[in-house]
């Protein structure tokens, strides 16, 4: 028998209580007053001179694309490097900041644009399990520990039911199946969002630990 999957969507959580790693976003350079030198030198990181010329007018534009998103800000003598890159801050999009780092040149401005961090929390994992030989015992609302190998001479095949925030997964346990092998099968057949840690065992056919997170 194969593992069956099912959801309650009205059940799937959505509430997110820790930090992603924050990510790097796409600039697309649209234009600028030359007198910045403005220049992208990879994907999300742009070049700046850390001040306005006196020549010309008191103040100076750029216009960019940040992940698609049109920004624009205004620039002028009396700002330095240090106030150019608030300046961007205040105009990107929510949640967007710039990361800046020294220049070998300190009259220049090197500047990535970060997306906003994205918000995650471990799942919460319920289960049912039916073999008498073969135990599940719940060590953190996201992990379990598999003991003992599944009985073998069972009329009706035993079932591990797993319930994840929604989602519902029905494991049919194979015949005699040590930790291991029961554990990589519910790996297998967690739902898309979810992938799992297996903690293998400390000695062949031992307790295994299994640790259910989210995919990011």
């Amino acid at each position: 028998m194969d593992p069956f999957v099912s959801v309650d969507l009205q059940e799937v959580r959505t509430d997110r209580t820790e930090l992603a790693p924050a990510q790097a976003a796409k600039l697309e350079l649209v234009n600028a007053d030359p007198r910045l030198d403005v220049k992208l030198v990879g994907r999300s990181t742009l070049t700046m001179l850390a001040f306005l010329d006196d020549e010309g007018p008191f103040e100076a534009s750029v216009a960019l694309k940040v992940d698609g998103n049109f920004v624009s800000l205004t620039l002028n003598k009396a700002m330095s490097g240090i106030e150019m890159v608030e300046e961007l801050a205040r105009n990107l999009p929510p949640g967007y900041s710039p990361a800046t780092r020294e220049s070998s040149q300190s009259d220049v401005l090197i500047v990535t644009v970060m997306r906003p961090t994205e918000e995650v929390s471990e799942p919460e994992v319920s289960f049912l399990a039916t073999d008498p030989s073969q135990l599940f015992r719940w060590e953190a609302k996201n992990k379990l520990r598999i003991e003992g190998r599944s009985a073998r001479g069972l009329k009706m095949r035993s079932v591990l039911d797993l319930y994840i925030e929604g989602y519902r997964v029905k494991l049919p346990l194979g015949r005699g199946d040590f930790p291991i092998s029961t554990a990589k099968r519910l790996r297998d057949a967690l739902p898309k969002p979810f992938c799992a840690l297996i903690e293998l065992p400390m000695q062949p056919g031992g307790d295994v630990t299994l640790t259910i997170l989210r995919r990011r």
